[in-house]
């Protein structure tokens, strides 16, 4: 598995712009007048009515993109003159104004309830084109607090009645936010349709900012999906656009731009254009707008490398802002999760991948559990826990192909195909209108129509065709993947293999061959009456020594030959009294340990039991001791103690041997050693009990640790289930 963490732009980004452009209340009026003049008009009007609220309206309006505290301080006192009054028009704009400076500052439930107080009241007075704007707005707080269900039910019901009543301006919005979802669930041909069905209704419009900004959304896809020159090209032409002045377009251009600059690795670009639209919120003080360009420049900050840079952006946004938009936590955590995880805090990286992911499944972030699961894969290979990196990585796999099939691509270049003849056919049917009085235009007419059927159908034709042997080629792929998967698999297994072999080889050459041949050394001498009686007695002691140094040797090899061939560890956990399990074991050890002078205290209490397999907690507290007998010069000390923690129990195992190095630690529980190590008195081992300690223990649901300081004696620490 690739430990490489390669993260594309996620397309939430794309509908948090978006929707910035949806949420204002369109008052042409108040635009269109000086607010300075309407301050002056405002102090000589000494009347409390109607009039006054709609100034203040107005006046309320003018701060918008300059000064958010003074909008909704005109906005309140428009607001209460208007509720003494019982003016439901002046109410119901002073309360937009009030919703989008909560929501400008991601005060979402008070932003919602000003934004519903409005609504009802143009539905009670059966203002549709009112309904239409306050709906866009009260979908995007739903779309952003989670609630997508709700979101696309206001978006509907928003289209359905701006179709009613010929509304191409809104409704165009509300077909660009809802194209943004799409894109947001890596959707891209739903996107890419609703996109261009926004365009259409903006051209008939002829609305430059709003064409402006849907050709920049609409980069945005193709950059997604590597389409990386009809992106440039959509940038390009969005940009070029005349007459866009709006701050809210130039904020989602801006942004937009950015994200498919990222996607296309031009990050010098897509900082250029993250900076301009922070100056733009900036210059309004608007916190919601910085913290989105703030979040992008931390995924850009993240792609190229400078992870301190994101981290830190990341860590600010989710602890500074407790009320972020659920597209900025998630992300927030997704990225923060991954650098945790590249530290080696890997425990740490997963808490945060998991919320991260749980946050993408509910809003259907395609995108985002793409490179989560994925993620989430490698923190647990890191871990060495192959079953859950196993099924992280299904679900990575899963994704793949939901968001890179070739039918996608189709489908898209489909709809813009569609798209341009459709303006083709426009452009052909305004000439025949000038050439009406001409006789030859009816042939003329026919011959266009002629071709255009025949390429239609050789269009089908050819799209058939593609879509059949892209259906060929990609069975195929799967079936090479499948092969080279369990080509890769079988190599490992021989890998191992061979390396078991040469372990076991090693150690049959090495560590067996030095004391067999002095065994046999001496008994042949004692045979050949080389050696007398007197003369063997003195060596008896050092042929026991080493005969009992075998006998431990041919053990911890057998049982670690038996779980490496096997491929696992099987446990019979049963109850076991800690206490008689360890006095029993240091028994068999007692003579090892008085022939160095060494003595074995045993500490633990009698009523402690654990939930552990008898004969391998046997094996690990024997092990575990001979390894201290092994490194503790002569009349030193062993001590084993135990205490029981909530379900859990300790057992600590020190001695005042000769300690460790920090990297001798790191070797401890591994196969990799190719040297035997040496006791205090010669002793020699080649870690195989120390190993099987460390199988032994996970497979009993446990963990062992250990702690040494060179020259001051080492503590073991096992952790086993507390028996019942």
């Amino acid at each position: 598995m690739d430990n490489k963490i390669n993260r594309s732009n996620s397309f939430y980004w794309v509908v948090f712009a978006l929707s910035l452009f949806f949420s204002l209340p369109f008052n042409g009026t108040a635009e269109a007048q000086n607010k300075d003049s309407l301050l002056f008009v405002l102090k000589s009007h000494l009347q409390n009515d109607t009039t006054k609220v709609q100034l203040l309206s107005d006046i309320a309006s003018g701060y918008r993109d300059t000064n958010l505290d003074s909008m909704m301080l005109f906005a309140n006192q428009g607001l209460q003159l208007a509720y003494k009054l019982n003016y439901l028009r002046g109410e119901a704009s002073c309360l937009q104004f009030l919703g989008i400076g909560d929501l400008r500052r991601n005060k979402f439930d008070t932003a919602l309830k000003y934004y519903l107080e409005a609504l009802h009241i143009y539905e009670g007075t059966n203002s549709k084109k009112s309904q239409c704007r306050v709906l866009l707005s009260v979908a995007d707080i739903y779309d952003r607090i989670g609630n997508r269900a709700l979101a696309i039910e206001c978006y509907d019901k928003c289209i359905n009645i701006c179709r009613t009543i010929n509304n191409l301006k809104t409704e165009g919005l509300a077909l660009v936010d809802v194209g943004g979802i799409y894109a947001d669930q890596s959707n891209f041909p739903e996107a890419i349709t609703y996109y261009i069905n926004a365009l259409k209704a903006f051209e008939k419009l002829k609305s430059n900012e709003d064409i402006s900004m849907t050709m920049v959304n609409i980069a945005t896809v193709y950059s997604g999906m590597g389409n990386y020159k009809k992106a440039k090209e959509y940038i390009d032409q969005g940009l070029a656009i005349n007459g866009v002045s709006d701050k809210e377009v130039l904020f989602s251009n801006y942004v937009n731009s950015g994200v498919a600059y990222c996607q296309m690795q031009d990050y010098t670009d897509a900082f250029k254009a993250y900076n301009k639209a922070i100056a733009i919120a900036d210059a309004i003080g608007d916190i919601r707008w910085k913290n989105l360009c703030l979040g992008n420049i931390a995924d850009a900050y993240y792609k190229t490398g400078n992870d301190d840079s994101a981290l830190a952006i990341y860590t600010r946004l989710l602890k500074e802002d407790d009320q972020a938009d659920t597209i900025i936590i998630e992300t927030g955590k997704q990225t923060i999760g991954a650098i945790l995880v590249k530290r080696g805090k890997v425990q740490e990286g997963i808490t945060l991948l998991q919320e991260a992911l749980n946050m993408a499944q509910i809003k259907q972030l395609k995108q985002s559990i793409f490179e989560t699961a994925r993620d989430l894969s490698d923190a647990y290979e890191r871990l060495h826990d192959y079953q859950h990196a196993l099924l992280y990585h299904k679900l990575y796999y899963n994704y793949y192909d939901s968001l890179y099939n070739e039918k996608t691509n189709k489908r898209i270049l489909q709809t813009q195909f569609d798209y341009e003849l459709g303006k083709k056919e426009s452009q052909i049917t305004l000439l025949n209108k000038d050439k009406e009085i001409q006789q030859s235009k009816s042939e003329r007419q026919k011959l266009i129509m002629l071709a255009l059927v025949g390429g239609l159908v050789l269009l089908i034709i050819i799209s058939v065709l593609l879509y059949r042997n892209s259906l060929h080629e990609k069975r195929s792929r799967k079936k090479i993947l499948r092969q080279k998967e369990e080509i890769q698999k079988q190599a490992q297994k021989l890998e191992e293999l061979n390396r078991f072999k040469d372990k076991t080889f090693s150690v049959l050459s090495h560590d067996l061959r030095g004391p067999l041949g002095s065994v046999t050394s001496t008994v042949q001498m004692l045979d050949q009456d080389i050696l007398s009686p007197e003369e063997f007695s003195e060596l008896k002691p050092e042929v026991n020594r080493q005969l009992k140094s075998l006998n431990t040797l041919l053990d911890n090899l057998l049982q670690w030959a038996r779980h490496y061939i096997q491929g696992h560890t099987h446990a019979n956990p049963a109850q076991v009294n800690l206490l008689l399990a360890a006095r029993d074991t240091i028994e068999l050890l007692n003579d090892i340990a008085e022939t160095k002078g060494i003595g074995i205290n045993n500490n633990i209490p009698d009523n402690i039991e654990v939930l552990c397999d008898p004969e391998q907690l046997q094996i690990i507290i024997r092990n575990i001791v001979m390894n201290a007998v092994k490194f503790t010069p002569n009349n030193g000390c062993i001590t084993l103690n135990a205490i029981a923690v909530e379900d859990s129990v300790n057992l600590s195992i020190s001695d005042t041997g000769v300690g460790m190095l920090p990297e001798q630690i790191n070797k401890l529980f591994t196969s990799t050693a190719e040297t035997t190590t040496y006791g205090t008195d010669g002793e020699k081992g080649i870690g195989l009990g120390l190993l099987l300690c460390y199988e032994f223990v996970k497979a009993n649901n446990g963990s062992i640790t250990v702690t040494s300081e060179k020259g001051k004696g080492t503590t073991f620490n096992v952790q086993l289930p507390l028996g019942a």
